[in-house]
């Protein structure tokens, strides 16, 4: 029997033992306030000489443990191990923090309790009491195989990430409550008896790359905090070194394929791994296996814009936070600054103008929730998610002045422009006319990705928006609902009817005039142009392009008026052989305003019903228009549940090589009363590079038109 396996089954014996006896109890005296009873009896463990197998003895520091070592005496270097890491002052993780709020408390404590272990604030048993799901058996074991009724892939491949532990150490630095140390121990040991690595490559599971790169984040944390404590002897010092030393050697040999966020994960973990425990035999070579994928993935992963390939805003995010982390880790463990590539801080201060120009002006309003689009597979920021990473992103660049007035939320540094902001490699386009809680901005995602299949964070999107004024969003992205699960037949039709194309707020090509099933009107490609972008004093002008369908192309010119009245115009026009229906979807508002969202069918429109903060929506087309209600959905979460809202299409027939033709005007009004709105074409309909409009709104006409180059 290998040593992992026999000092995990002496781990596991007595830990089961004395924790069947404690746990309940300690967690309602804790609740109680009641000063806790005598600590379990410790377990019983024993260590082998592997552990000297993987120690570096010759590093700075460990002399005399290697000299006790050579000696025989290895319980003494054992004992000495552990106290020079007690002790050791020059290794410094940037991730600790004592703070610890009361619903990470809960989740510490109720991982001791019938082993409910926190994964995401998705997977909970109980969300309003953010309880997590329980995973003991009938025999009182733990099951790892356990998943909630329904549940996707994710449950399962979150659940191996052991979000829980490192929330477990925090509780145990606050309290000094040896519970959570005697939690850590019986359930980690029994995790790795269950869970052993693969022979061959990593597991979709227990031992793919981006939960191997988490649990050793949460390593690094968890040893640090719990090192101090009584319970923390030679033995677990040797069991817990032997397996992060077999994660660390496992992850550095099977790189993640493609360029994406999992792959870049996986580096910053190599590089903590490496940087955290210097004085295991491997830590040169995973640190420099992390710098080189890092240094390759920076001009792979980011877009010239500073966006990343995922195209979404919720990874987009992810990855710059890792790469924070990692940038403090090397700083202050005073590293050579030759190990990541120069041009890592350039694509770095891109990445955080992302974040920056996504912003809504509902992030300078206290108590907002909602502060940021959610195109692709992404969740809606609130103000304080996106001002801790503001936070970070002023400390890496302490010099830009724009971070700095996002970061006090405008109390200092420099303003922003609200020039048209266009990210042409991503296909992301910001129109807005200011930074106040009351400004507008309208976001236009123009889809440039061909990773359009179901496991993509990418979704069939073309030419979508959201139009955020006046701390309202009228036309917020539908979500996500569900990741993968492939033999799961009704988690597949929720993750395909949130990513299918007709879900967005754009133009889809049918082969009749109703509602198709799901997918059936998706875009086969995307391949999204910028056209034209125009703007000066009175009005801004982006007009973009995709070749969503082999034979039909969209082409969504928005036209953003500010004087004197302030409005948006959308050209949608179609073109190409194809015959059939086009579509031109609207989903209005969150499931909270399905009242205040009246259709008028015979307007071919809508409008709000909101006590001072309305929309009025009018379409017309170079022929006639039906308006279809439409059965919306909205959810940003992956629990499979989701809320209804309104939603409609605008359909036109399509015949062969003549293009259909909307314009559809987006009116912002403090009360909807008898607003006269008209619209039409005024241009050569066979000069497909000129369009002219004329728009009406009550005695003001609007002529507004752009010429494309040839």
């Amino acid at each position: 029997m290998s040593f992992s396996n026999k000092l995990g089954i002496h781990i596991l014996l007595f830990l089961i033992a004395t924790f069947i006896a404690c746990t309940d109890n300690d967690i309602q005296e804790n609740n109680n306030n009641l000063p806790p009873k005598d600590e379990p009896t410790p377990p019983q463990e024993e260590a082998e000489e592997h552990l000297f197998d993987i120690l570096n003895l010759d590093y700075p520091g460990l002399e005399e443990i290697k000299s006790l070592y050579k000696s025989g005496e290895n319980d003494a270097a054992m004992q000495k191990l552990l106290t020079y890491y007690r002790s050791r002052t020059a290794i410094e993780n940037p991730n600790l923090t004592a703070t610890l709020n009361d619903t990470e408390q809960g989740y510490a404590d109720y991982a001791i309790d019938e082993y409910r272990f926190y994964v995401n604030d998705n997977y909970l048993e109980d969300k309003d009491r953010k309880i997590p799901y329980s995973l003991k058996s009938n025999d009182q074991t733990i099951n790892w195989q356990f998943a909630p009724e329904g549940a996707d892939n994710e449950y399962q491949k979150q659940l191996h990430r052991h979000n829980w532990i490192p929330m477990q150490g925090k509780a145990y630095q606050k309290s000094k409550n040896e519970k959570y140390m005697l939690s850590w121990k019986e359930v980690y040991t029994d995790w790795i008896l269950k869970n052993p690595k693969p022979n061959g490559k990593p597991d979709k599971f227990q031992w793919h790359q981006l939960q191997m790169s988490t649990r050793i984040m949460g390593q690094t944390e968890s040893f640090e905090y719990f090192k101090s404590s009584s319970h923390f002897t030679p033995e677990w010092l040797s069991f817990f070194l032997i397996h992060f030393a077999e994660h660390a050697d496992y992850l550095s040999m099977y790189k993640y394929s493609g360029e994406n966020n999992i792959l870049l994960s996986q580096a910053v973990a190599l590089v903590f791994a490496g940087t955290l425990f210097p004085e295991l035999k491997n830590a040169p070579q995973w640190q420099k296996i992390g710098c080189e994928i890092i240094n390759d993935q920076t001009t792979k992963l980011f877009l010239e814009d500073g966006m990343t390939n995922d195209l979404s805003l919720h990874y987009h995010i992810g990855i710059v936070d890792g790469l924070y982390d990692l940038k403090r880790l090397i700083q202050l463990n005073k590293l050579p600054d030759n190990l990541l590539s120069p041009q890592l801080d350039e694509t770095l201060l891109k990445a955080t103008k992302i974040v920056m120009h996504f912003t809504y002006p509902s992030y300078f309003k206290k108590g907002s929730k909602q502060c940021s689009p959610a195109f692709n597979d992404s969740w809606i920021k609130t103000r304080s998610v996106l001002n801790k990473n503001f936070v970070k992103y002023a400390a890496m660049f302490p010099e830009d002045s724009e971070l700095k007035y996002m970061q006090t939320y405008g109390n200092e540094g420099t303003l922003p422009d609200s020039r048209i902001k266009t990210f042409e490699d991503s296909g992301f386009y910001v129109l807005r006319n200011g930074w106040t809680p009351e400004s507008t901005m309208l976001i236009l995602s123009n889809n440039i990705s061909s990773k359009l299949q179901d496991s993509s964070h990418n979704q069939l999107d073309n030419g979508t928006f959201e139009l955020y004024h006046n701390g309202r969003n009228f036309f917020p992205d539908s979500g996500v609902c569900s990741y993968m699960k492939e033999d799961d037949a009704e988690v597949m039709k929720l993750r395909r009817w949130f990513r299918q194309t007709k879900a967005h707020n754009t133009m889809v090509l049918g082969k009749s005039e109703d509602h198709e099933d799901i997918g059936a009107e998706n875009i086969s490609k995307a391949e999204g142009k910028l056209l034209l972008c125009e703007e000066n004093a009175d009005q801004q002008l982006i007009v973009t392009e995709n070749q969503g369908y082999n034979d039909f192309k969209h082409r969504r010119a928005v036209f953003y008026v500010k004087q004197p009245t302030e409005f948006f115009v959308l050209v949608d026009e179609g073109f190409g052989t194809a015959t059939g229906y086009a579509k031109l979807y609207f989903h209005l508002c969150d499931e909270t305003s399905v009242n205040n969202v009246i259709l008028d069918s015979q307007e071919a429109g809508a409008h709000t019903t909101f006590e001072n903060n309305n929309l009025l929506i009018r379409s017309f087309g170079n022929q006639a228009i039906t308006l279809k209600p439409f059965d919306g959905r909205i959810s940003y979460q992956t629990d499979r549940k989701y809320s209804t809202r309104k939603a409609y299409s605008l359909v036109m027939k399509k015949q062969r090589s003549i293009p259909v033709r909307y314009i559809t005007i987006l009116y912002p009004v403090s009360k909807v009363s008898n607003q006269k709105i008209s619209a039409k074409f005024t241009d050569d309909p066979s000069n497909s590079n000129h369009v002219s409009i004329e728009v009406t709104i009550g005695n003001q006409v609007y002529p507004l038109s752009f010429q494309l180059k040839h």
